[in-house]
């Protein structure tokens, strides 16, 4: 790994300490002049009582388990889980759109989310979107990267696990708190407003204690990225037989937009008794974002001719090339808007009953959900383009960018442009889903092998749906592309452009939210100008895609046994777990299968409605033991398995027989595809000291089955006919068919390790600092893919980045908190360009430095500035394990924030 970055670190880490310290000084003047000799000097508060509570959790736990604790309302260094998570050992993000956005856990990002240990999904998706959930809601979250028999099985990269408060986490009486923050962006130059409230009682009645409490978030993130990007590289043939490799199209633009979350969670906890007591919640997580993509792009595939070609290095790569077509140039100005929501509403009841002997815990949910999105999308172009320099490796950013001339088109000249298409599409899923679970645990005995047998059984069923559908319009003047001054919202027209790097380049464009605001105007413009689709815009939404419409209905049950057992060998403690858990899941599914048509039916597609349905059973075995060395020292070791099943989308029993192509090519889902299955094995030793402090050192084996790739294969005549297609009517001796498959296995190697301790022994304020280190390092990451493995990085695994660390410095009295963090995520492979794999595309390395200062003035309130990205370092990527080409930049804003947080 680069060790500049933590140089970086370690410089900023002393200059914001240095900066702090008089402040310091003063908060902790005070309490040192009052405070007695010996251990109770130490003053455990917000951030110390946070790592020790996290740290208690890891020690305690029987799985290899790492935890982030907010230690008081709102009080997470970060403004949502994903972001949070970034900080634990071995987890990987990607930040977009202002925000931490996807997660991978020890490079996979097969990962289930479950909220208070129910599982919990969004739409068809198998997961909810953890950047949904704002910090305020949470008490705790952990990362499980092996499971027990107990915990409901479905992702192969671990478990993020949510837990939210209840009533009882909190002291008897009335609880109010609240926070109210603003977070200025650099790069869009706005504030994002963030607000949450609780409000909590817990009192005892002639009935046992009650509880009840109401949480409630409301966050706005306003964002703006610029980038300069190539996508796609092909192979293209040349004249003198050779062969190069082009990007398909090259682009500038800027996204921006804001996201919207309101959040309410609402509990109520009875305690009837010492043995009995029952918890009925709710929630709501929803999100609602308006986003705008501007970009000025060329593609490079469809020119007549390439002049002026330099090479990269490997002699095969174009680096620059003049791009040429006497028709027109095929480049143009495309403005994007879409409006995306979700909504989750989640409902749980439980009972739990325990005696001296045996605990009954049972529970029912009933989740529902619904997330869509409505797109408008224009695309023009400048009247008589006919060449273009795209320098695919140009200084214009610094590490190598795309640079794009247009040649003989003055872009300020608005008389110049015209219209191409339009399009509109619409699309969302469904969810609806019950739950059911009972757990008894029979406590055996104290003293001999056997302490406890847990039993279980939940079921679970789904009702799944998704629609999508979409329309092109292409309005045209005597067969000519329509001006642009007769389009709807022309006189809204503006220029816009990136500020990247040393990009001057700006152009006309109708912004997208005007788009939207004109659609039905829009609309009408199609039907008068482009008659061919004048009934498909007849409509208010497009009409249904019906390959990417089905509807599921998926049943599961599971059950399964474990036991606790204890005993010491050689005077040396040894406890654990060991069990299995049994899993069905079954369903059916029904969405279509359509060809176009002909003759006979006026040349309308040929649709059919096309059933399936899917069985995945599995027995999954977990152990686990530890062994306690001392007090402070044990090893962890751990056997577990896991299964990621497929989604209902790549499995919907669809296909579209496409017999205009030559030789005819099938796209098709894949209602064949098997289940996702780990074997984990895993080794933490542990070492526990002070108030929080740890050294752990951890690795682990994963063999991983049945990862998916999606490619398109030559089929024969005895698979086309499954399809319904005779190749002897086309007189040909293949076809292709198309669709997401299960490639091979997967390999992941890798260790991982844990430094953290608050200064208990030093003299003085010196006392009240604290440090963390954590870095995990993956030896192998190797998904065996079905193409050769004749280039560098042929097996890599998308989403896995070889080495990630995090640094940081605390410090922390009562009165003041100050946190310095350092994150660095090594490159990894974004995907797999399955046309030419060679050529995937990669991002660089990234380093992030946060830091955070919070001072209490009084008891109930806390004031605080913090600052993200204080380096401002930007996302870059390119094309190949080996850089063969750049593919470009996307900025990434600092951002500074304020706060309030409050509580009663």
């Amino acid at each position: 790994m680069r060790f500049r970055g933590f140089l970086k670190v370690t410089s900023a880490m002393a200059l914001v300490s240095m900066a702090a310290l008089p402040t310091v000084a003063q908060a902790a003047v005070g309490d040192e002049a009052a405070a007695p000799e010996g251990d109770e000097q130490i003053v455990v508060t917000g951030v110390r009582g946070a790592v020790e509570e996290a740290t208690d959790t890891k020690r305690k736990a029987k799985q290899i388990v790492d935890s982030i604790v907010a230690e008081d309302v709102g009080k997470l260094p970060d403004n949502n889980v994903v972001e949070a998570l970034s900080r634990v050992t071995g987890v990987q993000i990607d930040r977009a759109r202002g925000q931490g956005q996807g997660v991978s856990i020890r490079g996979l990002s097969e990962v289930q989310t479950t909220i208070n240990g129910n599982n919990t999904n969004l739409g068809d998706g198998r997961s909810l979107n953890l950047a949904d959930i704002p910090a305020e809601l949470l008490k705790q979250v952990d990362v499980y990267k092996t499971r027990s028999a107990d915990q409901v099985e479905g992702g192969i990269a671990g478990t993020v696990n949510v837990e939210l408060r209840r009533p009882f986490d909190l002291e008897q009486g009335w609880t109010i708190a609240g926070s109210v923050r603003g977070s200025y962006d650099d790069i869009s130059e706005k504030v994002s407003p963030y607000g949450s409230l609780l409000v909590a009682n817990r009192f005892d009645t002639g009935i046992g204690e009650i509880g009840f409490l109401v949480n409630a978030s409301w966050t706005r993130t306003i964002y703006r990225e610029n980038y300069i990007e190539s996508e796609s590289p092909f192979e293209v043939a040349q004249p003198d037989g050779s062969n190069i490799v082009i990007p398909y199209r090259a682009y500038y633009g800027l996204e921006n937009g804001n996201t919207k979350r309101p959040s309410i969670n609402a509990v109520l906890q009875w305690k009837a008794s010492d043995n009995l007591d029952f918890v009925l919640e709710g929630g709501y997580i929803g999100s609602r974002e308006q986003r705008s993509v501007e970009r000025l792009y060329v593609q490079d595939m469809q020119v007549q001719e390439l002049s002026d070609v330099t090479l990269m290095d490997d002699g095969r790569t174009v680096a620059s090339a003049t791009l040429t077509n006497a028709n027109g140039l095929p480049a143009g100005i495309d403005t994007q808007y879409n409006s995306f929501h979700s909504d989750l509403y989640t409902t749980n009841f439980e009972a739990n009953w325990h005696s001296d002997r045996a605990t009954l815990h049972s529970s029912v949910q009933y989740n529902w959900s619904k997330e869509g999105n409505y797109f408008v999308e224009t695309i023009l172009r400048p009247e008589n383009l006919t060449s273009a320099t795209v320098d695919f490796n140009s200084d214009i950013y610094g590490r190598g960018a795309p640079s794009i001339a247009f040649n003989g088109v003055d872009l300020s000249d608005v008389s110049q442009y015209v219209v191409d298409r339009f399009q509109d599409n619409r699309g969302g899923s469904k969810n609806k889903e019950f739950a059911a679970q009972a757990d008894l645990t029979l406590r055996l005995s104290d003293e001999s092998f056997l302490r406890t047998l847990q039993i279980g059984a939940r079921y679970n069923q789904r009702d799944v749906s998704r629609y999508y559908g979409y329309r092109d319009g292409f309005p045209r003047v005597d067969g000519t592309f329509a001006p642009f001054e007769t389009f709807p919202g022309f006189g809204d027209a503006s220029l816009i452009g990136p500020d990247i790097g040393g990009s001057t380049m700006q152009w006309y464009r109708i912004p997208g939210a005007i788009n939207l605001a004109n659609v039905a105007d829009i609309r009408e413009y199609i039907q008068q100008y482009d008659p061919g689709n004048a009934e498909r815009f007849s409509s208010l939404y497009p009409p249904s895609d019906q390959g990417q419409t089905f509807e599921s209905k998926e049943m599961n049950f599971a059950a399964y046994a474990q036991i606790n057992y204890a005993f010491e060998l050689g005077g040396i403690p040894i406890d654990g777990l060991a069990g299995a858990r049994f899993t069905n899941t079954w369903g059916t599914s029904t969405s279509y299968n359509y060809r176009p048509g002909n003759e006979d039916t006026e040349w309308r597609d040929i649709v059919q409605v096309s059933p399936g349905k899917g069985n995945y059973a599995a027995i999954l075995p977990t152990a686990t033991a530890i062994i306690h060395f001392d007090p402070k020292m044990q090893l962890r070791l751990s056997y577990s398995t896991n299964v990621f099943r497929p989604s209902f989308y790549d499995s919907r029993p669809f296909y579209f027989a496409e017999t205009r192509a030559t030789p005819p090519i099938v796209f098709a889902g894949n209602p064949s595809l098997k289940q996702q299955r780990e074997h984990s094995f895993d080794a933490s030793a542990e070492y526990y000291f002070g108030r929080g402090g740890q050294i752990s050192l951890a690795g682990y084996y994963k063999k991983a089955t049945n990862f998916l790739y999606y490619d398109r294969n030559e089929a024969d005549a005895t698979e086309m006919l499954n399809y319904g297609i005779d190749l002897a009517d086309y007189d040909a001796s293949f076809g292709y068919v198309e669709m997401q498959r299960n490639a091979g296995d997967g390999t992941f190697i890798g260790v991982e390790g844990t430094f953290q301790t608050f200064f208990d022994f030093a003299p003085g304020l010196l006392r009240n600092f604290g440090v963390s280190f954590n870095a995990s390092h993956i030896f192998e990451a190797r998904i065996e893919y079905p193409y050769p493995e004749d280039f560098p990085g042929a097996f890599d695994s998308p989403n896995t980045s070889k080495w990630t660390a995090n640094a940081a410095l605390f410090y922390d009295t009562p009165q003041f908190s100050a946190r310095v963090a350092y994150n660095y995520r090594s490159s990894y492979r974004m995907g797999i360009w399955n046309v030419n794999p060679e050529y995937s595309p990669y991002q660089a390395a990234t380093e992030r430095l946060d830091a955070a200062i919070n001072y209490t003035p009084v008891k109930f309130m806390t004031l605080s500035l913090e600052g993200s990205n204080l380096l401002g370092n930007d996302v870059y990527r390119y094309h190949g394990n080996q850089e063969l080409l750049p593919l470009g930049v996307r900025t990434l804003a600092r951002t500074v924030q304020g706060s309030v947080r409050f509580r009663f």
